[in-house]
């Protein structure tokens, strides 16, 4: 997964939302889903695009009781932090950031981070599930980012719960890092889903 920019190639194979129920015996369902990135950073006061293909992987119940406890749990893939970019050496990135919003027709009740190779915290502040990985992170190595569990109360009958990253805009984006670069600092880059792909869906019955 390498962003098309030469400026900014710091691959993040980002999480997808992976649901189970903790009460229900309906059968979980698991399929690879593609997300494309649109990523811009600004270098000398010029932005510059750029776009990330990730592969994640979903689960989900496929159906839960309106008001039954549900637990989505968010598993991020290992990736590559580039050495260079643009004939620049990539020294490291920090501060990344992944919004998942509360998925649709359910209530938020905790979430939590776990596992990974880089350490990781999970805020919620109005409606959404933000995962920081603070890094750094040097450049040339990998790394997989911690697991994040969502524990949610199924909504209404009738309506599915759906999953899907949070970001329609570079100003209003589901994803944010800083990219410290040799002879250049710190590069802001701001990312959103382009198309948004549902990542799981499960029938509240």
């Amino acid at each position: 997964m390498r962003p098309t920019s030469s400026m900014l190639r710091a691959g993040i194979l980002l999480p997808a939302a992976v649901a189970t129920a903790f009460c229900l015996a309906a059968p979980a369902n698991a399929a690879a889903v593609d997300v494309n990135w649109d990523c811009r950073g600004t270098i000398f006061g010029i932005g510059q695009t750029s776009t990330m293909a990730t592969s994640v992987t979903g689960t989900a119940p496929s159906s839960a009781a309106a008001g039954s406890a549900v637990a989505i749990t968010i598993t991020p893939g290992s990736s590559s932090v580039p050495s260079s970019a643009s004939g620049f050496t990539v020294n490291n990135i920090s501060d990344l950031e992944m919004t998942i919003p509360t998925p649709a027709n359910s209530t938020l009740v905790s979430a939590t981070a776990s596992g990974g190779t880089v350490p990781g915290t999970v805020s919620t502040s109005g409606g959404n599930i933000v995962l920081t990985v603070p890094g750094p992170i040097a450049g040339g190595t990998s790394f997989t980012p911690p697991a994040v569990t969502i524990n949610v109360t199924a909504g209404a009958a009738g309506t599915p719960i759906t999953s899907k990253y949070a970001g329609t805009s570079y100003t209003s984006p589901g994803m944010t890092m800083t990219t410290n670069v040799a002879l250049v600092g710190n590069v802001a880059t701001s990312c959103y889903p382009d198309p948004s792909p549902t990542l799981t869906t499960t029938t509240v019955s």
